[in-house]
């Protein structure tokens, strides 16, 4: 233990030199009110925030409603010139007298709407000839055919359209069930 005892030196030196306290430092009052000062700062800061934040949120909010409303609007425009083609078309069919004209103008019409679909990346289904596919086509009937082996579309009724890499509608087709038993 009397490894442990302090030289005497330090010991007068500490006891002789007395711990200064100036006026200069802030009382534990003063301390006390700079610290709740302080927090209710950052609480009105933090209560700021939380605001902006609801604020951005509902805004955001509002505005995907809008661009989910009138997300079509492009579209539709771009389809308007096609429905008065389709519209003159109409009315230039109670005055034909030549059902091809007719036809043509009405064909005029259903490419407009193609190039607007395309443009629109609005793909057509390619289904005549090819396999069978539950991801694309939609078979409404099976009949037997020599020219096509089985489960091979041999007719297309409705065609079918993908909007960049999701089917809006599968091809409705009627399909193959190989060679006619005889």
């Amino acid at each position: 233990m009397a490894d442990m005892e302090q030289p005497e030196e330090i010991q007068n030196q500490a006891e002789n030199d007395p711990v200064e306290i100036t006026d200069e430092s802030p009382s534990m009052e003063e301390q006390l009110q700079t610290a709740i000062s302080e927090r209710a700062e950052a609480q009105d800061r933090f209560l700021r925030s939380q605001a902006e934040l609801d604020n951005t949120r509902k805004r955001y909010h509002r505005e995907l409603e809008q661009l989910q409303l009138y997300a079509a609007a492009p579209f539709i425009q771009d389809l308007l010139p096609a429905l008065d083609n389709l519209k003159r078309a109409s009315d230039a069919a109670e005055n034909a007298e030549q059902v091809d004209d007719l036809k043509q103008g009405v064909e005029m019409v259903a490419k407009q709407i193609l190039d607007v679909f395309q443009k629109h990346n609005v793909k057509a289904i390619d289904a005549l000839g090819k396999p069978f596919d539950p991801n694309l086509h939609e078979a409404l009937q099976q009949l037997p055919s020599d020219e096509h082996p089985a489960m091979t579309v041999t007719h297309e009724l409705e065609q079918g359209f993908i909007l960049n890499d999701r089917v809006v509608r599968p091809t409705k087709v009627i399909v193959s069930s190989g060679p006619a038993e005889s």
